[in-house]
Order: C-alpha cells, then sequence, then structure tokens
C-alpha cells in the first residue's frame, strides 16, 4: 500500500518491521513499515489482512497472490474478469478478451 494513501485513510503504520522488495525491472525498493487494513469485497465478504506499506507510484494498493488465494477469488485471464467466492464477476481495468465469440 502506498504509504501517502495509508496515511491520508488514517491506517496506524507500524515502522518496526521493513521489507526489502524486488519489484519488475529488478529495482529493489524498502518498506516503511506494515498497517492492518479491513477489505470489502462486494459489501459482503470482510477480511482483514496485513500489507506492507512504502512509496509506491501510480498505485494506492496492489493486492497479491498472497491475499487472492485465501480470499477465494479466480482471476479469470481468458475473458478478463475476477470471479469473487460467491460468483460476482467483475470486469478488470483495460482488458481485452482472448477468444471471440465470433470464433470460426
Amino acid at each position: 500500500m502506498d504509504i501517502a494513501f495509508a496515511r491520508k485513510v488514517g491506517c496506524q503504520i507500524d515502522t518496526s518491521e521493513r521489507q526489502e522488495c524486488v519489484g519488475i525491472g529488478k529495482a529493489v525498493y524498502t518498506t516503511e513499515g506494515r498497517t492492518k487494513v479491513k477489505i470489502t469485497l462486494n459489501g459482503v465478504l470482510v477480511y482483514l489482512f496485513d500489507v506492507w506499506v512504502g512509496s509506491m507510484v501510480g498505485q494506492d494498493a496492489i493486492l497479491g497472490m498472497d491475499f487472492i488465494v485465501p480470499a477465494g477469488i479466480r482471476l479469470d485471464m481468458a475473458d478478463g474478469f475476477i470471479c469473487l467466492p460467491d460468483e460476482v464477476r467483475i470486469q478488470l481495468a483495460g482488458s481485452k478478451t482472448l477468444y471471440s465469440t465470433h470464433t470460426k
């Protein structure tokens, strides 16, 4: 989670732990700490989750596989959707369908 966003929404940041991370392009950065967030999906499914906090450009937060798998979320990359545990499907931003309905 971006540290500026975490502060803006009032998260308590525990700075006693830091972690070095390697992102895309092998650039190494260090997180500033951790915070606990409540994530509500579809207005019904609620999760409490510990996230790392650091400087992120262009993103408020990124939910990775360490959240997606335990939450029971499936990625349907062929159709460009994520499927929540209650079978609600959400279109991924900027995605394109891999298969056309007019396939010959």
